[in-house]
């Protein structure tokens, strides 16, 4: 995240310090690369679900169909759940994440759900981004969801590449390859390479790669942090 110019500011408040230390900006991008995107809608549904258990679910709707504020803002965070896929989510926990935080990561992908569903009750929609319809409750067809649906086809595969090369990423870190002994076969991988600052060339190439996937992911889901 640091390699990339995405802020005025450096990624973290201290260079040294762990990911407690990151900012506002890389912190939700991170959750935006993963396609999980956490810190937008988690504690939705606690907080809709104990208005709803007070009798006050029809004031909710009422408030998303009157009061402009409201509507967006929910409509905001639709069109946040309607990018999210937990498929992708859970595969960056199953390669990238110890084992024993595994069953955490299955409580908040059943957390997504249940805000999914909140959200859908209060919006009265049949669907995330499908507005009712007076043709009997049909959604109809919006452009924005086949958008995504499309921009998916070609995300998921940038996302399986970034899980790959995190790892590579890490264990160079950790010091499990010898990356002095990479040398590139293609011609036109030597000729990128020969221009790059570093001649770990192993290690330049998997965070060429990282980079471009973060990249790409970013300009697929059309926001970053």
């Amino acid at each position: 995240l640091g390699a990339l110019n995405i802020g005025s500011r450096p990624a973290k408040r201290k260079s040294n310090a762990g990911v407690t230390a990151l900012r506002a900006i890389p912190w939700i991008f991170a959750w935006t690369q993963s396609r999980f995107h956490l810190p937008v809608w988690l504690g939705i549904a606690e907080g809709f679900q104990r208005v709803k258990e007070q009798g006050k679910l029809e004031t909710l709707r009422e408030m998303y169909k009157t009061w402009p504020f409201f509507r967006v803002t929910m409509d905001l965070i639709e069109m946040v759940l309607a990018k999210a896929d937990p498929t992708v989510a859970r595969l960056y926990e199953k390669e990238l994440v110890e084992e024993q935080y595994h069953g955490f990561g299955e409580q908040l992908r059943k957390a997504l759900v249940s805000t999914i569903d909140i959200v859908l009750e209060v919006t009265e929609h049949p669907d995330l981004l499908t507005s009712q319809t007076t043709n009997g409750g049909q959604g109809s067809i919006n452009t924005l969801k086949d958008k995504l649906a499309m921009r998916s086809i070609y995300l998921t595969p940038l996302n399986i590449v970034q899980v790959e090369n995190l790892k590579r990423l890490r264990d160079i870190e950790d010091g499990k390859v010898d990356t002095k002994g990479y040398v590139p076969v293609m011609p036109w991988a030597k000729q990128m390479l020969s221009l790059h600052a570093s001649k770990d060339y192993y290690h330049a190439a998997v965070s060429d790669t990282l980079i471009i996937t973060m990249k790409g992911i970013a300009a697929g889901m059309q926001n970053t942090g």
